[in-house]
């Protein structure tokens, strides 16, 4: 069963109280949510997944299903009007967007990233509410763990191939990690390779130092 820091890919389809799908790992819900279309690989117990997510998958075993039914605690909570921020135009311009009703924004925080959809935007004025948009709503899942990697040799070769990297890795003894990637000159290879850097050494425990190499 799965454990806390194990690396686990998980599918999974999310529906509203009116059975809309808003969260999914296939199709355009899944390209516009995740990036792409597949498994998500999850850090279990250290990346945020919401409390019924997580009760869920606790008792769950490789290659198991499961359809739970979420109450609003469960799921993404209460709306709340402190989530509802006015921000200034100018914050938007400087980004070169154009803020308009229904565009979904991001913020970055201390603790990570928050998205927002814009509610209205009025003489200068951007209102942003940052409310899940399922928020207030009992939500429906179906889950499918596809692995658990649990060895560190499995969570690194995971983690490289899950990032879309080329590349192969040695790790000895005494934590002392040597990666070796294929360098790409995109933004995307930049992007992925500091999330590789991240995650080996904050959620892999006894990486003591890891020497990255681009050929």
């Amino acid at each position: 069963m799965v454990e806390k820091g194990d690396f686990i890919l998980i599918e999974l389809e999310g529906k509203g109280q009116e059975g809309s799908v808003f969260d999914s790992t296939k199709g355009e819900v899944a390209k516009k949510l995740h990036g792409k279309e597949g498994p998500l690989l999850v850090v279990f117990g250290m990346d945020k997944l919401i409390s019924g997510i997580y009760d869920a998958l606790k008792g769950m075993k490789k290659g198991e299903e499961k359809d739970v039914h979420l109450s609003i605690e469960e799921a993404f909570g209460h709306r709340k009007k402190d989530m509802l921020k006015i921000m200034s135009n100018a914050e938007f311009k400087k980004h070169n967007v154009n803020p308009e009703p229904g565009l979904v924004v991001h913020v970055d925080t201390d603790t990570g990233r928050l998205y927002g959809t814009v509610k209205s935007v009025n003489a200068g004025r951007v209102m942003v509410d940052f409310n899940h948009p399922i928020a207030g709503q009992e939500v429906d899942y179906h889950l499918k763990l596809n692995e658990i990697y649990t060895e560190k040799d499995e969570k690194i070769r995971a983690l490289i191939d899950y990032l879309g990297l080329e590349g192969d890795f040695s790790l000895k003894d005494d934590g002392e990690l040597t990666v070796n990637l294929k360098k790409k000159d995109d933004k995307e290879y930049e992007l992925h390779k500091a999330m590789l850097l991240m995650t080996l050494r904050s959620k892999i425990p006894g990486i003591k130092k890891v020497d990255l190499k681009e050929e």
